[in-house]
């Protein structure tokens, strides 16, 4: 009877065990606030940020307007985790791309291409260098889609990302994203 009663308990772990076969652990960014500044004698920016009810249906709005040709754009990323009591950020990545040279190469960099490709998905965003005058745009960027490795903490980050004109060494555009790593688990199959 007994040996019945472990063989029973033994299966029911089992069937509890496979049930979650059916899930999948995703890291997604969850935002609380974004800061932005441009040179508006070069590229003026507006942006529309919605935090709704459930936090990872996020999305970002952007309207771009270039006001003169930019023949060259180095964008330098860079990904910081914040400490226990928000007050200090390390930098966990920090990485500088010649953005000209990525259009023309877009295999050259894999996490820049990634994010690429998602942005290119919302907007019309230039796709080769010099650019503007006009206008571009991106929306419904939804930070949760942005692939995230799942080695990174759950922790509080700011996600920093500076674009320069080369040729004057001026920033153009330094955009800041605050928020918080969170793991989720989706059902894959119903």
């Amino acid at each position: 009877m007994r040996s019945l009663k472990i063989a029973l308990f033994t299966i029911a772990l089992f069937a509890i065990s496979f049930g979650l076969v059916n899930a999948f652990i995703k890291l997604v960014a969850v935002g609380s606030r974004v800061e932005l500044k441009n040179n508006v004698r070069s590229i003026n920016i507006s942006y529309t940020f919605r935090i709704p009810k459930r936090l990872v249906d996020q999305t970002i709005d952007f309207q771009i307007e270039v006001s003169r040709q930019i023949k060259d754009m180095k964008l330098v990323l860079g990904y910081y985790s914040a400490s226990r009591n928000g007050t200090t950020y390390s930098a966990l990545l920090k990485r500088h791309v010649d953005l000209c040279f990525f259009l023309r190469n877009p295999k050259s960099d894999r996490l820049v291409n990634r994010v690429y490709q998602l942005v290119k998905e919302h907007g019309n965003m230039p796709t080769k260098c010099p650019f503007g005058p006009g206008s571009f745009y991106m929306s419904d960027l939804r930070p949760a889609d942005i692939p995230i490795p799942l080695f990174l903490p759950e922790a509080e980050f700011m996600l920093e990302l500076i674009y320069r004109s080369e040729v004057r060494s001026e920033p153009l555009v330094e955009f800041r994203f605050y928020g918080k790593l969170i793991r989720i688990v989706e059902k894959m199959f119903n």
